[in-house]
């Protein structure tokens, strides 16, 4: 059974690879904001050294990376899923000898890696080869890095499905999506590094599972977390995504039901 999901997400990522145009587009685009970004960040660290914890090459990192990790944590959101339920699709996907909810997952996940390989590395390439971005200790750090990516990866998937699963309640969704994008984007540290956010603010965004999309990461990488941190770091992650698995799983249910009753 494994290996049908493992194929579907392989179909998801060849799928994908069609759009070589708008990844090229993509990665100047991405490029072009990193810039604006560390003009940003450096303009704030001049003359104070560090600001929570990031001087200015960390800085310039972090904007790296959080740019190489846009797409690749669906930071701009992705309304695949609510459009197939608008337009009524879900019902064939529902009759298929599959679970519904990792049949979602293996095809979001196959984007994924598509977008971390294809968008993220050459992202990333660039922006070490322009603004000299910092790079890791060792061998170690770019593992547990690539961990942490892939706990962000299911993370984002999680909350997203059922931000996603609403438009079975409602006829337009694109709403709920560009909340769910903005909470993302601003809590994940992706406008803002959560170093300079403010004691009381930045309790609140580690409090939340967003972290892990990109401060989390950009943390590891930079080695700004000791081993114990790290794994309490992660573990918090994994209680979310059950919390998150556990909500998208109780709304599928709702979902199905309300189909079933209204004879669908």
């Amino acid at each position: 059974m494994v290996s049908i999901y493992l194929h579907i997400a392989a179909k998801s990522f060849q799928k994908n690879l069609a759009y070589r145009a708008a990844n090229l587009a993509g990665i100047a685009t991405n490029t072009f904001f990193a810039a604006i970004y560390i003009s940003i960040y450096t303009a704030l660290l001049r003359g104070r050294g560090t600001v929570g914890g990031l001087d200015a090459r960390d800085a310039v990192t972090y904007a790296v990376i959080s740019q190489s990790l846009l797409m690749v944590m669906s930071a701009f959101g992705n309304r695949e899923l609510s459009e197939a339920i608008i337009k009524g699709q879900i019902t064939s996907d529902l009759s298929r000898p599959l679970d519904f909810y990792f049949y979602w997952a293996a095809i979001d996940l196959g984007r994924s890696v598509y977008y971390l390989i294809f968008r993220g590395v050459p992202t990333f390439l660039l922006g070490a080869l322009l603004f000299h971005a910092r790079l890791p200790d060792g061998l170690h750090v770019w593992l547990l890095f690539f961990v942490c990516i892939a706990a962000g990866m299911l993370v984002s998937f999680s909350f997203r499905f059922i931000t996603n699963s609403l438009a079975f309640w409602t006829t337009d969704a694109r709403g709920i999506n560009y909340l769910a994008n903005t909470v993302i984007m601003f809590f994940a540290g992706f406008i803002v590094p959560l170093n300079f956010f403010p004691p009381w603010l930045r309790a609140v965004a580690e409090a939340l599972p967003f972290r892990g999309l990109a401060a989390l990461p950009v943390s590891v990488y930079l080695g700004k977390l000791t081993d114990f941190e790290l794994v309490k770091e992660l573990a918090v992650q994994m209680a979310w995504l059950a919390a998150l698995a556990l909500a998208g799983r109780f709304i599928l249910s709702r979902m199905v039901q309300r189909l079933t009753v209204n004879g669908g």
